[in-house]
């Protein structure tokens, strides 16, 4: 019988690929033919990797090993690749027991049938590929209605094409489709259309078991703008409301992107299409209430301010907004919020599912106890550890961002994208959003954020990813209004620093035994008065006696408990895992009557170390945590009293979040009385960087080494294109060889199109997949693909990173010297490469390293760097890039132990944030400074002049705050006045002005007690004038004229004497 692969049928080298296809062309079921299909693809790609002597990369998936870069380079056809590609999916998607057509089945088989031929001819004809064309099969057209097919298909869509005709008025028969329940079916006429016939034709219309319409999907062109689509769909949809009743869900797409109008919500976009449930379930919504059943639990949100937090945002989600964002500070209790902003919406028939994602598996952890605890009716699933739950259709679901899009990037999803109704986002940042951002394109619910970072710090993206004006999150609650509440507690910081942290290490101070070490790691000689710079302590030289000064300042001065007995729970913030262990080596060695577990690492090089903060929270006798970032965020440790900043932080978020380890309230911590307020020893004067650099610096999210590759050979490739290197014979060939690398790397990104990061950049990807658009790259095409395909390319399988690196630098200085002719545009990568080779040529034990010692000996000089050609360049870095793995990449930690000495910081303020209310810093200003002249004039009742005024408008209304501040806490316009409500009257200065009328020399005691009223009065308000004996209480009480007779103008003259005190001349 003869078969589509006749041609290999005699040749015995071919007989597994043979058989194989043979198989799949005699499947008798369109599921057992794409099965087949995709494992003869597997085996021709394991006989390509066999015929170039390749090993199969070990546990590489079938995605692996058709990206790989011998199997792009081999094909160099973007369309074959994408055929290949389909084969393999439709493959895994009958293996996963998913519906396939005979239609894309009997596709799979022509397109494995071209492969076979096509990778035949190139082993055995290859004279003849020129001339093998690809099928018209594998137009764009087709492809386009593809995606649109395998998107429905990912949902549990079965396509049903056109199986019918309709007559138009005018004679004129159309193919059409017709209605199948549970069938996303083409081609629909639909009835009413204004236009000549009145019969229109819906490209798909997804239909419900009872067979009625649940969405109109109208497609166009990969062309043509996806919005093109929105008012012929919107026409669809009325017309099926004459006929049903209602307006189905609508989609407009044209393959790239997909936009739904649900029929509550505006049109939005979304990066998959609905179930049949889920449809039915958006069409039910339309008629649900808004959320009028606010009633917050107290038992879960009990403070004012979180119950307003929840309020706002249900009443944002009742103006049909989708995202909210809330800003509270550590330790106002988020997660208390996210749990009865979940019941609140459940109870009022607005969720079903939640997700709710952290960016560390331990507060992960810790959501999921406090959700069990308080809701224990819900059912759970914690996807980053299933050993705590993992109950099927869990109603509430918890993950790390990076397990989540794990899941979605598969290939067979568990998760549609409407799988939640809810997603609550724990510290929701911009770093999170750069790197995680897929998760919140995929998953079409509301969102909610919660972050402690305050809101002049959150960042414009983040705003605008939850729809809220820059600056105006939906709700805020920050650490001063927590304080001033008394929700959370205070700081006081102890700014120091250290001898060594500050000025570096003498090399002269060292012991001998200590200079040897130091030589070894500087390698040349060292003048006897060299300084080791201060920015290598603790990255590289790791003194003892520094940890040893600053743990001593922590145990003397640190806050106690126990009546002074025993040291407040204590975190100390360190540079890394090096010194964190230093520290606690050092304790362990200064303090032995301690114990072995009152100083303790915590860090993510410790095994167990999720139980260790578990025990730091829960055992008294630990007593330090030393930390390396795990405990910089989301660690809940009430009874912490103490902070030790031993490194430098520059991310303003990071170090709001650190300092929020201490402010949480406890009761009774203190021998029976409250926590008051803890204690921060900064001695990398962090609060001085931010005091002079508020925003602080949160760094960009940083390229893998593949990606960075890749920009570097696309500015080749463009530098390349220029007339001037066209010209040249030597760099013609190597932009010949660059352009078909880097287009592989495209195709590469193609395959991976399952991906949602992937998705969101269809349009790019298969755009730069074109190899027509490669025949002049223009600076925007540069642009664009560095903008939109860099960031999605993986990183090699079977590539050391260390080469890859080497990799970079070459490619920037060969680029230098192309654009330049020389290097100056690359020294530092210059600096770097000589390093490599001479460390390098330290190996010449080594046989790779010995063979190509010439080379490492021309890159580790200078005359090579005088004028090097850009061939050389090349040449050399094929040859001893795969040497770079010799080269150790972490320097080991030098341990020295020279003597350092404590010093007082230069940082004086309050802290990052005074979280003191205007008022009292006015009273603590005050206290401060009692010898002030002019606060002793107004104290002594002795006229103050226009100086003396100046200055407290220059105190009041600049130093300590503004003058709206000051008018918002008074209705005393006088500063003066002001100030002698709070400091009162120096009981001499009375004495010696009235002390006459307070005497019962010259008053009765009735009398004497009216002119003590009037002191008080002073003391209370600063100020009094004649009219107040009169108006004002407690004065209008009395008959002046019958008390005081003739006497009375002494009255006026004390009035005086204390109002003209106050009133500058």
């Amino acid at each position: 019988m003869k078969t589509a692969f006749d041609f290999i049928l005699n040749n015995t080298k071919y007989k597994a690929i043979y058989d194989a296809c043979v198989l799949a062309e005699n499947a008798e079921t369109p599921s057992d033919m794409a099965l087949s299909c995709r494992n003869a693809l597997l085996t021709i790609v394991e006989s390509i990797y066999d015929k170039h002597s390749v090993e199969i990369p070990k546990n590489a998936t079938m995605l692996e090993l058709i990206d790989n870069k011998l199997i792009t380079g081999f094909v160099d056809n973007s369309v074959i690749l994408e055929t290949l590609h389909f084969i393999r999916k439709l493959g895994m998607n009958a293996q996963h027991d998913k519906n396939i057509k005979k239609k894309y089945a009997r596709l799979a088989l022509d397109n494995l049938a071209f492969f076979a031929e096509f990778v035949y001819r190139k082993f055995e004809k290859p004279e003849t590929i020129a001339s093998f064309t690809i099928p018209a099969y594998m137009s764009e057209a087709e492809t386009r209605r593809i995606y649109i097919d395998v998107y429905l298909g990912e949902v549990g869509w079965t396509v049903l094409e056109p199986n019918s005709t309709t007559t138009l008025p005018n004679g004129t028969v159309i193919k059409s489709g017709t209605v199948m329940p549970n069938m996303a079916c083409c081609e629909i006429p639909v009835k009413e259309m204004p236009n000549a016939s009145g019969i229109g034709f819906c490209d798909y219309v997804l239909y419900g078991k009872d067979g009625k319409p649940l969405a109109i999907v109208e497609a166009k062109k990969t062309s043509v703008d996806a919005t093109v689509g929105i008012q012929q769909v919107k026409t669809y949809g009325e017309c099926m409301k004459k006929q049903y009743g209602y307006v189905p869900v609508l989609y407009y797409t044209n393959g790239y992107e997909i936009y739904v109008i649900d029929g509550l919500y505006p049109s939005r976009k979304v990066m998959a299409f609905h179930t049949a449930e889920e449809l039915e379930y958006m069409i039910q919504k339309r008629s649900r209430n808004d959320i009028t059943d606010l009633v917050i639990r107290d038992d879960i949100s009990g403070r004012p301010y979180q119950k307003m937090a929840i309020t706002n945002i249900c009443e944002r989600f009742n103006d049909l907004h989708r995202r909210g964002l809330i800003v509270m500070a550590t330790g106002t209790g988020k997660t208390r919020v996210s749990i009865s902003l979940v019941e609140v919406l459940a109870r009022n028939k607005w969720i079903k599912n939640v997700l709710f994602l952290a960016d560390r598996t331990s507060l992960v952890q810790q959501a999921f106890k406090n959700f069990q605890k308080i809701l224990p009716d819900m059912s759970y699933c914690v996807l980053s550890d299933k050993s705590l739950a993992d109950e099927p259709n869990a109603r509430i679901t918890f993950s790390t961002h990076q397990t989540m899009i794990n899941y979605i990037d598969a290939e067979d999803k568990e998760f549609t994208s409407a799988r939640f109704d809810l997603i609550i986002v724990d510290e929701a940042h911009r770093s999170i959003f750069n790197k995680y951002g897929s998760i919140f394109s995929y998953f079409d619910c509301l969102l909610v954020g919660l972050t402690a970072t305050p809101k002049d710090e959150v960042d414009a993206n983040t705003y605008h990813l939850f729809n809220c004006e820059n600056g105006e999150p939906n709700f805020s609650y920050s650490l001063e209004e927590g304080v001033k509440e008394h929700y959370l507690v205070p700081y006081r910081v102890k700014s120091k620093t250290t001898k060594l942290l500050s000025h570096g290490i003498k090399y002269s101070d060292l012991s001998a035994a200590d200079k040897q070490k130091v030589d070894v790691v500087l390698e040349d000689d060292v003048a006897s008065d060299y300084v080791i710079p201060k920015e290598t302590l603790f990255k590289i030289f790791y003194n003892e006696d520094t940890c040893r000064r600053v743990l001593d300042e922590l145990m003397t001065r640190g806050l106690k408990v126990d009546y002074g007995q025993k040291l407040g729970k204590t975190i100390i913030f360190a540079y890394n895992h090096n010194h964190a262990k230093l520290i606690v080596d050092v304790f362990k060695k200064t303090y032995p009557k301690y114990g072995e577990n009152y100083c303790q690492l915590i860090d993510n090089q410790v095994k167990g170390a999720n139980e260790l903060i578990t025990k730091f929270e829960t055992d008294d006798n630990f007593r330090i945590a030393v930390s390396v970032d795990m405990l910089d965020t989301g660690v809940d440790v009430p009874s912490v009293l103490n902070l030790v900043f031993f490194k430098p932080v520059k991310s303003k978020i990071k170090f709001v979040q650190m300092i929020g380890r201490g402010t949480r309230l406890c009761e009774g911590l203190i021998d029976g009385k409250d926590k008051e307020y803890f204690l921060i020893f900064d001695y990398c004067g962090n609060f001085e960087y931010f005091d002079q650099n508020p925003e602080g610096s949160d760094g960009v999210v940083s390229k893998s080494l593949s990606q960075r590759l890749f920009d570097a050979k696309l500015n080749l490739l463009v530098e390349l294109q220029k007339i001037e290197h066209q010209t040249n014979p030597e760099h013609k060939a190597y932009y010949d060889k660059i352009k078909p690398e880097l287009i592989n790397k495209v195709l590469g990104v193609k395959a991976n199109s399952a991906r949602i990061s992937v998705r969101e950049e269809l349009a790019y990807v298969d755009k730069f997949c074109d190899k027509e658009r490669w025949q002049a790259i223009s600076i925007l095409d540069a642009k664009e693909m560095q903008l939109h395909i860099s960031k999605l390319v993986d990183s090699d399988i079977d590539e050391d990173k260390k080469a890859l690196a080497f990799d970079v630098k070459m490619f920037n200085i060969e680029l230098s010297v192309l654009a330049n002719g020389n290097i100056s545009e690359a020294t530092r990568a210059v600096g770097m490469v000589r390093k490599a080779a001479r460390l390098l040529l330290d190996y010449s034990t080594i046989d790779g390293v010995k063979a190509k010692a010439d080379v490492l000996q021309i890159l580790a000089g200078t005359d090579f760097w005088e004028s090097p050609k850009v061939s050389d360049l090349e040449k050399y870095r094929d040859e001893v890039r795969d040497l770079m793995k010799y080269i150790e990449s972490k320097v080991n930690p030098i341990d020295i132990d020279t003597i350092d000495t404590i010093l007082e910081g230069e940082y004086h303020g309050n802290g990052l944030m005074d979280i003191r209310t205007y008022k009292e810093k006015v009273i603590d200003y005050l206290a401060e400074n009692t010898n002030n002249p002019t606060i002793q004039k107004i104290r002594n009742l002795e006229p103050i002049n226009a100086d003396d005024l100046k200055e407290l408008e220059r105190v009041l209304w600049e130093e300590l705050g503004t003058k709206d501040e000051y008018q918002k806490i008074t209705n005393i316009g006088n500063l003066a006045a002001f100030i002698r409500s709070i400091v009162g009257i120096e009981q001499d200065a009375i004495n010696e002005k009235f002390g006459e009328f307070l005497s019962g020399n010259t008053f009765n005691s009735q009398q004497q007690e009216f002119v003590k009223s009037i002191i008080d009065y002073v003391r209370e308000n600063g100020d009094i004038e004649a009219e107040d004996l009169i108006e004002k209480s407690p004065f209008d009480n009395y008959d002046i004229i019958t008390m005081f007779g003739a006497q009375a103008q002494i009255l006026r003259n004390i009035v005086d004497i204390m109002h003209n005190s106050i009133t500058a001349a």
